[in-house]
């Protein structure tokens, strides 16, 4: 912990370690708040494998706030079809595999979206440019000092051995977290008995828009196109107690003869192949001093449900504005609650994961019938992000629990019309109030220049059918406070605003409320 090390060290105010989603959203949100972000990757150029594959509706809605959802739908497919084409030859099609929505009028974003991880890199690394910041490739971080009022992480880049001093450091850097190793921290959990092949790969004779599943006796072959490429993802289970092989090509093309004959579909060309098996772990603690962990650094799970970059995305939009909030003076004690209500989250997800693995697993060997009744137990709302919400904690009033705040369409007002999303997009604090009553917003005049203050009433922003007061469950005269990450942090009636905007003070100045 060398004064001296420190001294020499290029500075900023965070220094985010990995570039895939995780990385790239909480750089992102941190840039376009006008902090001093850096961003280091390990690998020299932008990834080209797959990896991830689908993006849930509340990511979505993150990437919207972000103004990257336009540009990541155009590059992704939502109702994929499915084509089935059993060991007899018979073909079936199927319904596109989806995550059922109860009421698709509750987000703009009702459906999965497949998509390649690096087509998601793709648009945030050119929304992080828009604000100056470019991902520093081919820089690996190999240790870090930790010091009163910074850290001191010290990289192998192109130019040699470097130092960066930051004031906070997230590590978003993998299941094989270099971070999450210089802290000490343990990976605990287990690593999944099943074996699967994967890769990313180019073949002949198949419809590159539609998705195909493969019911064999030894399991499932499933087999994905990558929007914007030629490419496909394939999937295939092991069965258990089989021989294990080196992935190739030719093992391949013989599994896909062995199910088709031989002739009909050719693999010409293989990008990645992979031999896997799914970890189950889980970070004791996400943050140590000034140094967090994020995204797979900090969980791991298997695939089932396609939750490994969502989650991810999901963590950093909950610490970005926290970080930003200290930066600017709040009590460092808020970036506590970030352990607090990511954490359980990520408990959840490692838990319902493992169940529907292990049941896909054990029923996909029981050809088409088997298949797809372990594809009907991969859906729900807590899979789609949109159920999710954070226990009793200090960052909302009176201790109650954060929901998401929720969608309404259909608001109109003078020079506005649209959703309540477009009320609180952006890196703000929001509040809305329900009330006819033109003063009724008088309360929160002289607030921080971060607070939206907007009025759901006669003579303002309009609701007609109510929707908007209905899904936030606010009566009349009532006041809705609603994070920078979209949560709920207090809905009081009016009579009781000054305590909301008590509460917003204790949380965006030094008088911390969470002391």
């Amino acid at each position: 912990m060398s004064g001296t090390t420190a001294d020499k060290a290029v500075p900023a105010d965070v220094l985010v370690i990995g570039a895939g989603p995780t990385g790239l959203t909480l750089a992102c949100d941190l840039a376009r708040r006008g902090v001093d972000v850096r961003v280091v990757e390990r690998f020299d150029r932008p990834s080209v494998s797959s990896r991830g594959k689908g993006l849930q509706p509340r990511s979505l809605e993150i990437l919207d706030d972000l103004g990257v959802a336009g540009d990541i739908l155009t590059r992704g497919v939502t109702k994929l079809p499915v084509r089935m084409i059993n060991a007899d030859g018979t073909v079936v099609d199927r319904e596109p595999i989806a995550t059922p929505i109860p009421d698709p009028t509750t987000t703009p974003y009702p459906e999965l979206v497949w998509i390649a991880e690096f087509d998601v890199e793709g648009p945030l690394r050119d929304r992080l440019a828009l604000d100056g910041v470019h991902v520093e490739f081919a820089t690996a971080a190999t240790a870090l000092e930790q010091h009163e009022d910074h850290v001191v992480v010290h990289v192998d880049s192109p130019r040699g051995p470097e130092s960066i001093r930051a004031r906070w450091v997230v590590g978003a850097d993998g299941g094989k977290s270099t971070v999450r190793h210089c802290l000490g921290l343990p990976f605990d959990g287990f690593t999944m008995d099943d074996y699967w092949y994967l890769g990313d790969l180019r073949l002949e004779g198949l419809d590159h828009g539609r998705q195909y599943i493969l019911p064999t006796p030894q399991g499932m072959i499933g087999l994905t196109p990558l929007p914007t490429t030629d490419l496909w993802q394939w999937q295939s289970t092991i069965k258990a107690g089989a021989d294990l092989e080196e992935p190739t090509m030719r093992l391949y093309q013989g599994l896909l003869d062995d199910h088709l004959g031989t002739g009909r579909v050719t693999i010409t060309d293989a990008t990645w192949l992979s031999l896997y098996r799914a970890n189950v772990r889980l970070a004791p603690r996400y943050r140590v001093g000034r140094v967090f962990l994020a995204g797979d650094a900090a969980h791991a799970h298997s695939p089932a449900g396609a939750q490994g970059m969502n989650t991810g995305i999901q963590d950093s939009w909950n610490l970005a504005w926290k970080l930003d909030a200290v930066l600017a003076g709040t009590g460092a004690e808020l970036l506590d609650t970030y352990e607090q209500e990511r954490r359980p989250v990520a408990a959840a997800v490692l838990e319902l994961s493992t169940s529907r693995m292990r049941t896909f697993v054990d029923t996909a060997a029981d050809g088409a019938d088997g298949v797809n009744k372990g594809l009907a137990g991969m859906g729900g709302d807590v899979t789609t992000g949109l159920a999710i919400s954070y226990p009793a904690g200090p960052v909302s009033l009176d201790g109650t629990s954060a929901e998401r705040a929720p969608y309404a369409a259909g608001l109109r007002g003078p020079g506005f019309a649209g959703s309540t999303f477009d009320l609180f997009r952006g890196p703000h604090w929001t509040i809305i109030v329900f009330c006819d009553s033109a003063n009724s917003t008088d309360s929160f005049t002289g607030l921080p220049a971060g607070v939206h203050v907007h009025r759901i009433g006669t003579g303002a922003i309009l609701d007609p059918m109510s929707t908007a007061a209905t899904r936030f469950g606010a009566g009349p005269d009532s006041v809705v406070l609603i994070r920078p990450d979209g949560y709920i942090a207090a809905r009081v009636p009016l009579w009781e605003a000054t305590r909301v905007r008590d509460h917003l003070q204790g949380l965006t100045t030094h008088q911390s409320v969470l002391a």
